[in-house]
């Protein structure tokens, strides 16, 4: 009989793009998606589209009946929010716990958890699955790193066999909706909309890339343990421009802004938002973060225990560009 996948998050970037990648190896395929209204991710894919909310655990019950593998890539995913405690952390932490605790009671044989290089040390660069997070740029590198333990401790409570992979800065096709925070700075670069350079540096991989490092985690993976699914090298928005003006002669370098002054413009940014209620244009965070970043990433545990093999970043951001440059975002 053949074996069934639950893919939460299904219609989000990394999720959509792990649903084709499953398809195209002939899987059968469960999407759990939280509108049921919004199929054009699915459009023409031979696959379920179930109802499942991350903060409703019956709804997840009900999409794991019958389910073999877990790949849980679902998630409360915003850098801002007025109460960030609450709508962040603890949204995540709740929905890691019910994810986890339905896959128990469903007797799901194998769960494939999405965390992220936020729950990575950076301070030891390249960086590796060894450690763990402790600067936070904002909350929602906080609650995938907070989430990320309570997943090992509900695992081990429940006797699940689980391993978590943790992607970098991910960019790619299929984008439905809305943009993720990379593929949304790809996208202003190539549209001539970045108002001035950052001067961040990031880890980017592609989508697809990190789909296949999750089946390959799902086959070849030993529970219990922790996979880095990313490039190796940083990556400089600076860099970035240089690519996509290769590909379209004219697109606009803006200047550098200095650090100090971004610094200065996100405290504005963050007093506008106090009145607002609306998301800052910039985080102070954010910027002390990936401000002249070193992302380096050891990929080798991946590469040698799962056969993982990514294309060259470079080449992500191209094939990224060239898709984002024909969208209407």
């Amino acid at each position: 009989m053949q074996e069934l996948s639950l893919v939460t998050g299904a219609s989000g970037l990394l999720g959509n793009n792990l649903v084709r990648v499953l398809l195209s190896h002939g899987e059968k395929v469960r999407c759990g998606v939280r509108n049921l209204t919004f199929l054009e991710p699915f459009a023409d894919l031979d696959c379920e589209v179930v109802y499942a909310d991350i903060l409703d655990k019956e709804s997840l019950l009900s999409a794991m009946r019958g389910v073999d593998t877990l790949y849980h890539a679902a998630a409360i995913f915003k850098h801002w929010s007025e109460n960030p405690q609450k709508e962040i952390i603890q949204a995540n932490l709740d929905g890691t716990q019910n994810i986890l605790e339905a896959a128990a009671e469903c007797g799901i044989k194998k769960v494939v958890y999405v965390s992220s290089m936020a729950a990575l040390d950076r301070s030891k660069v390249p960086m590796d699955e060894t450690g763990w997070g402790e600067d936070f740029p904002n909350p929602y590198y906080r609650a995938k790193n907070d989430s990320e333990k309570l997943a090992w401790e509900l695992a081990a409570q429940l006797g699940l066999w689980m391993v978590t992979v943790l992607p970098s800065g991910i960019i790619g096709p299929f984008t439905y909706g809305h943009l993720s925070a990379t593929n949304s700075l790809l996208n202003m670069i190539v549209k001539n909309r970045l108002p001035f350079n950052p001067n961040y540096s990031f880890n980017f991989v592609h989508a697809q890339d990190v789909a296949r490092g999750m089946i390959l985690a799902a086959q070849k993976g030993k529970s219990g343990e922790r996979y880095i699914l990313a490039t190796e090298p940083s990556i400089s928005t600076t860099r970035v421009m240089e690519i996509a003006e290769t590909l379209f002669p004219g697109t606009k370098k803006p200047p550098i802004l200095p650090k100090a002054l971004q610094l200065i413009l996100a405290a504005m940014s963050a007093g506008i938002s106090s009145v607002t209620h609306n998301p800052p244009a910039l985080i102070a965070g954010n910027i002390r973060h990936f401000y002249m970043a070193d992302e380096t990433m050891n990929i080798s545990k991946a590469r040698n225990a799962l056969g993982y093999e990514p294309m060259p970043p470079e080449k992500a951001i191209r094939e990224t560009l060239l898709h984002l440059a024909t969208q209407n975002f």
